[in-house]
């Protein structure tokens, strides 16, 4: 905010400079009786004059105090991202176009080889043209020892070199031309750092956001893709894919959340190493009461998934957190999904927003619509009104909502009743004992299958 206000104040100044420039030579024109056609020339040779002055005094101060709006460079590299090639095209244009726009010189991004334990230095800004393969850093270097979540983030001007420690650190920092160094998590699970340096001012807290957001946007677009060429090249497919799975469920979120009115319970289960069928349910910081809700899957046999699907929940996410709509994001990833040729692939998705009054926006393509269950008017699937891409549904206290995968969907819609009779016999008991039950009645109904599971349900407070 104080940058944001230096912006304005500066900027302003420029212009109101530029305004008195003009009545001074105004007032000074007027005393010498000078009038008339001879003025309009003077007047459009010096504001044609000025003009360029005083636009590059606006380009220096948005370089140098911050741009006013972080929010559209968010937007402008997340559409960068969105249409690459490849995952080394992020790190070769993507990454860099991050460091530009906050006008940092130099970068590198150091990331951890779970499958080799050990840390190298993946990309560098100033070699633009090659990937640094065996730039290995140790594992007890100076910064790894201080880093120990995704809040870590060292910021080289805030240390005090007469403490041993925290010179240290800096000592570290200037080895690598770093002055500002950002953690890459997802969730818990530690991937690597940023390290950017060769800025002449003080890097402020929403340039420091902005590195925040895209370590983990980075890290999950690109990593994956590394883990998984790890796995074909060693052949060991039995025991690689077990750390393919590992990976994958990693991304996926708790299968339990209470958020607000809301309580939901999350039945999750592979038919293999490979899933394919996806879930993911957040807070959207994007607006005061927004719980987001997806749901997708891949039907074909493709041993990318685990590319893949995070990506399409990092995409999810972005355009959510972007404030747009639940057919606002699945019109984006429909554009996406036809420019990279997925269509082939069967990706269905199904991706809703929950407000804490019951009411439930949502928009799918190809995937189930939800079920509600309301006591005296039992078990019934959503039924779809008018031809828009937006569809929604209003909980009561007490109802509870049911999103699910194919499988478990005909199972219910071909015998509502027994299900809704399962529902109110568990009715009072916890969320997660009625998912149990719900789960026994399925696996009855539609034996154990081969393909991948899911039922989200969420219920809805009751007034005390």
């Amino acid at each position: 905010m104080r940058n944001r206000i230096k912006n304005i104040t500066l900027t302003y100044g420029v212009n109101l400079l530029f305004v008195a420039l003009l009545l001074a030579f105004a007032g000074g024109l007027s005393a010498l009786g000078l009038d008339g056609a001879f003025s309009v020339v003077f007047f459009f040779a010096v504001i044609v004059s000025l003009l360029p002055v005083v636009n590059y005094l606006h380009t220096i101060i948005d370089s140098y105090i911050s741009p006013i709006r972080y929010n559209d460079l968010y937007v402008q590299t997340v559409d960068s991202i969105l249409n690459i090639e490849s995952f080394d095209e992020v790190l070769r244009t993507t990454f860099d176009q991050i460091l530009d726009l906050i006008s940092v010189g130099t970068g590198m991004l150091i990331f951890y080889y779970h499958d080799r334990d050990e840390f190298n230095i993946f990309y560098q800004k100033n070699r633009r043209r090659k990937i640094i393969r065996n730039a290995r850093i140790s594992k007890d270097n100076m910064l790894f020892r201080v880093i120990n979540g995704p809040e870590d983030v060292i910021v080289r001007s805030k240390l005090n070199p007469s403490i041993h420690f925290e010179n240290s650190i800096i000592a570290e920092l200037d080895r690598l031309g770093g002055e500002v160094v950002v953690p890459i998590y997802y969730h818990e699970m530690f991937l690597g750092l940023i390290v950017t340096g060769g800025q002449r001012r003080r890097f402020s807290p929403g340039e420091i956001r902005l590195l925040r957001i895209f370590a983990s946007k980075i890290a999950i677009l690109s990593v994956n893709r590394f883990f998984f060429n790890e796995i074909v090249k060693k052949k060991e497919l039995e025991k690689e894919y077990e750390l393919a799975a590992r990976v994958q469920k990693k991304f996926l979120p708790p299968t339990g959340a209470v958020i607000g009115r809301f309580e939901l319970r999350v039945y999750h289960e592979t038919a293999s190493l490979m899933i394919r069928e996806f879930y993911d349910v957040f807070e959207n910081d994007a607006g005061e009461d927004d719980i987001r809700i997806s749901a997708y899957r891949i039907k074909s046999g493709i041993a990318g998934t685990s590319i893949l699907m995070p990506g399409v929940q990092s995409v999810l996410q972005s355009f959510a957190r972007l404030g747009l709509s639940p057919s606002g994001v699945l019109a984006r990833m429909k554009r996406i999904i036809r420019a990279k040729h997925l269509h082939a692939q069967d990706l269905f998705i199904m991706h809703g927003s929950l407000k804490q009054n019951g009411e439930f926006f949502f928009s799918s393509y190809g995937y189930p619509a939800p079920l509600v269950y309301r006591r005296g008017g039992g078990l019934h699937p959503h039924r779809r009104e008018g031809r828009g891409a937006t569809q929604s549904l209003r909980m009561q206290p007490g109802d509870i909502m049911i999103l699910c995968c194919d499988s478990f969907y005909r199972a219910l819609v071909e015998n509502l009743p027994a299900f809704a009779d399962v529902i109110e016999r568990n009715h009072g008991a916890p969320l997660s004992r009625l998912r149990s039950a719900m789960i026994r009645s399925l696996a009855e109904s539609t034996g154990q299958g081969s393909s991948d599971r899911l039922l989200i349900m969420v219920r809805m407070e009751e007034r005390s």
